[in-house]
C-alpha cells in the first residue's frame, strides 16, 4: 500500500515472498490500454479511428462485412461499449489464432455500437493486434523501453500459438508492479518528473463512458478504458483478486494479489476494514504510525493454512490418475482444467515428504514440509515451474499434500489414501490445467 507515493505497508503470506511475479489475469488490461495510450501519443492512431481501417487486411477477408462492425473506434473497443451481448473471445475457441481478429470483425453487435457494456476479453485481445499492426512490435515489447523500464517493472506475459502477448490477460509482475502502475495513474502519467502517459489519457481512462450492469456492488460504477470505476476511484481488476486501487482523494494506492473467488468480500474488507483504520481520527498510535512513514514496512506475519500432520504413515502409493475431488477444497469454484495426474506417491523423510507423480508425460518429484511451505523450483518439460508445497497425514492416514504455483494465484490439493489419489484446484486456472504453463516467462 502506498500513500503519496510512498509504500506505508507489504507484506506477504508464506509461502509467496515479494519477488514473486504473479499472473494478474485481467489487470493485464489496463497494461494494455497504456500501450494503446503511447501510441496515440505517438500519432500512431487516434481514438476515434474506425478498427476497420486499422486492421484493413483482417476486414479485407470478411466474407460478409457488417455495417456496425465498420462503425467500431478504438473508443468503443477500451471502453467495452462495443455492443455486443456476449464475449467475442468465446469465439476465439472456434478458430485458429491466425484468424482471430477476423473471427472479431466477422461478429456483428447485437446492439448499436456504443449502447451497451459487455465485458469482452475479445475487445481487448483486439487493442494487442492494433498495436502490433500499427507499431510492428508486440505489446511487451513495445511497453518496455516506453513504460515498463522506467517503472522498474520486468514483466513477462504469457502468449498464444503465435507467440502474441495475450492482451486481455496473461502479464506476470510483482504485487509492488501493480502498486507502481497505479501510482503511475495517479500521478496523472507522470513518473518522477517524466511525463510516460500522454498529457490528458488518465482523466480519459478513468472516465465512466460506459454504465456496467454486473452482479457484484463494486462492479456498477461503470467502466474507463481497461479500467473499473468503484465507490472511489478507480481499479485495474483481475480475476481471483488481483487489484490495483487508486484512490486520487485519499493519495493512496492499494495493490493486491490473492487466490480467490469472494472478491466482492475482498473488496468489502479493504472499504470496511482497511480504509477505516488508515483514518487518522481512529487509528491507535501504532496504527497511525504505520499508515504516515514514508519508509518501507515489510512483514510476513501469517501464512496459508498447511495440512496438519498426524505423523502417521510412511509411504503412500497409487497407479493410474488423480479423480477429481471437490470436497478437498473449500472453494465454490467449479472444477475445470485439472491437470494430467498419474501415479501419484509420497515418501515421508527427514525433510517432510517426498511427493511424485507424472504430469503430461513428465515426472515430477518435490519436497513437501511438514506443517511448513517448500519453495523450491521443478522442471516440466522446457519450463522450471516455481512451487511451494505442504503436506501431512490425517487421522485415517491418507496424506493431504497443497501445491503453490508462485507465479499464479493457483494452489492444488492433493489427497493419497490407500491406492486412490483425488485432486481439486484451490481456484482453477483459466488458462487451462497444464502444470508447466504455470511460470512468468
Amino acid at each position: 500500500m502506498q500513500r503519496d507515493g510512498s509504500t506505508v505497508l507489504e507484506q506477504y503470506w508464506a509461502p509467496y515472498v515479494a519477488e514473486d511475479r504473479a499472473l494478474v489475469y485481467s489487470a493485464s488490461k489496463t497494461f494494455t490500454a497504456s500501450a494503446i495510450a503511447l501510441a496515440v501519443g505517438e500519432g500512431l492512431l487516434a481514438l476515434d479511428d474506425r478498427i476497420v481501417d486499422l486492421l484493413p487486411e483482417a476486414w479485407a477477408t470478411v466474407a460478409d462485412p457488417s455495417a456496425s462492425v465498420a462503425q467500431l473506434t478504438v473508443h468503443h473497443v477500451l471502453s467495452m461499449s462495443t455492443g455486443h451481448d456476449t464475449d467475442v473471445l468465446e469465439r476465439f475457441d472456434h478458430a485458429t489464432p491466425q484468424d482471430w481478429a477476423r473471427t472479431f470483425l466477422s461478429t456483428p453487435p447485437q446492439a448499436p455500437v456504443g449502447s451497451r457494456h459487455v465485458y469482452n476479453n475479445g475487445a481487448s485481445w483486439l487493442l494487442g493486434e492494433v498495436i502490433r499492426t500499427r507499431t510492428g512490435e508486440d505489446l511487451l515489447d513495445y511497453l518496455r523501453p516506453r513504460l515498463l523500464a522506467p517503472l522498474g517493472i520486468d514483466a513477462t506475459w504469457d502468449r498464444d500459438a503465435l507467440g502474441r502477448c495475450l492482451g486481455w490477460s496473461g502479464i506476470h509482475v510483482r504485487t509492488r508492479d501493480l502498486a507502481t502502475m497505479g501510482e503511475l495513474y495517479r500521478c496523472d502519467g507522470l513518473w518522477q518528473g517524466l511525463r510516460l502517459l500522454p498529457e490528458g489519457w488518465v482523466a480519459r481512462a478513468t472516465t465512466a463512458h460506459i454504465p456496467t450492469d454486473e452482479p457484484n456492488a463494486d462492479w456498477l460504477f461503470g467502466y474507463g478504458y481497461q479500467l473499473w470505476l468503484g465507490r472511489e476511484g478507480y481499479r485495474l481488476d483481475g480475476a481471483f483478486g488481483q487489484f490495483s486501487l487508486v484512490l486520487p482523494e485519499r493519495g493512496l494506492v492499494v495493490a493486491i494479489t490473492s487466490a480467490q473467488s469472494c472478491t466482492q468480500l475482498l473488496l468489502d474488507l479493504v472499504w470496511d476494514v482497511l480504509l477505516p483504520e488508515l483514518a487518522t481520527e481512529t487509528v491507535p498510535e501504532e496504527a497511525r504510525e504505520l499508515a504516515s512513514e514514508p519508509s518501507r514496512r515489510a512483514a510476513s506475519a501469517t501464512q496459508l493454512p498447511v495440512p496438519a500432520d498426524t505423523g502417521l504413515g510412511t509411504s503412500w502409493t497409487t497407479s493410474g490418475p488423480a479423480q477429481m475431488d471437490a470436497t478437498l477444497v473449500t472453494s465454490p469454484d467449479e472444477q475445470a482444467n485439472l491437470p494430467d495426474l498419474f501415479d501419484a506417491r509420497a515418501q515421508r523423510d527427514d525433510q517432510g515428504f517426498t511427493i511424485g507423480f507424472t504430469t503430461n508425460g513428465h515426472a515430477v518429484e518435490l519436497t513437501a514440509g511438514s506443517g511448513a511451505w517448500v519453495r523450491q523450483h521443478v522442471p516440466l518439460g522446457d519450463a522450471t515451474v516455481p512451487v511451494a508445497a505442504a503436506a501431512g497425514s490425517n487421522a485415517d492416514g491418507a496424506l493431504d499434500v497443497r501445491m503453490a504455483f508462485t507465479d499464479s494465484p493457483h494452489t492444488l490439493h492433493l489427497r493419497i489414501a490407500g491406492d486412490t489419489a483425488t485432486m481439486a484446484w484451490g481456484t482453477t486456472p483459466l488458462q487451462g490445467g497444464d502444470l508447466a504453463g504455470l511460470v512468468a516467462r
